[in-house]
């Protein structure tokens, strides 16, 4: 018997409806995307997705010409939002600011505020853990720069003209492995803040299944 689909699955669906009546050429305009009469193409994380201009299913690829399976939520939200929400004009500021930090700017409760809590991402933490250089050559697998912070730092592009910072602290004898997250501070010009845990969650679990390889 069919469990159904879940709320993710149906917030999704009815996001990906109202992608057709958005006007795709000033998205790609202002973006700088690719398009075609049937699809919008967009990278993210070392992955490249098409959106069918009619339908607004998101698909994905490893070489972008094999199009493989269809996106889950926090893809297709992460893409939904950054064209609906965005400013206008999109500047990076060059400095970053962590999520906890930015969450408690903005007083963030609830699901938003637990998101970043600062033990958000301790299931990953624990993943990374004792494997350092098989961390970094993933950061360096999806294209990352390394930057000296931490004991694992890396600059991330999620998007073409998006990066994002991860850095990983290794457990001691005082203190258990710890992940941060950075954002340029003005991330919230692309995306909500409910967004980027969205981006920050897909990023890190792309990170494990690559590691898991």
């Amino acid at each position: 018997m069919s469990l159904g689909k879940s709320n993710y699955d149906i917030q999704a669906e009815k996001a990906q409806l109202e992608f057709p009546k958005w006007n795709h050429e000033a998205i790609a305009h202002k973006f700088d995307l690719i398009y075609d009469k049937k699809y919008l193409y967009i990278n993210f994380i070392g992955q490249k997705y098409r959106i069918n201009r009619e339908t607004g299913i998101t698909e994905k690829s490893d070489d972008g010409i094999l199009y493989y399976s269809k996106a889950g939520f926090n893809e297709i939200m992460s893409f939904l939002d950054l064209f609906s929400y965005s400013k206008p004009q999109l500047e990076l500021s060059g400095e970053w600011i962590n999520m906890q930090s930015l969450g408690a700017r903005l007083g963030a409760t609830g699901p938003s505020g637990r998101a970043v809590a600062s033990d958000a991402f301790s299931p990953f933490s624990e993943y990374f853990s004792g494997k350092c250089s098989k961390l970094a050559k993933t950061c360096v697998q999806l294209g990352g720069k390394e930057v000296a912070h931490a004991d694992v730092s890396y600059v991330i592009n999620v998007f073409d003209f998006l990066p994002v910072m991860i850095q990983f602290w290794d457990c001691d004898d005082e203190f258990a492995a710890d992940t941060r997250i950075f954002w340029d501070t003005n991330i919230l010009d692309y995306m909500h803040f409910e967004t980027i845990f969205y981006v920050a969650n897909h990023l890190l679990h792309r990170i494990k299944s690559i590691m898991g390889e």
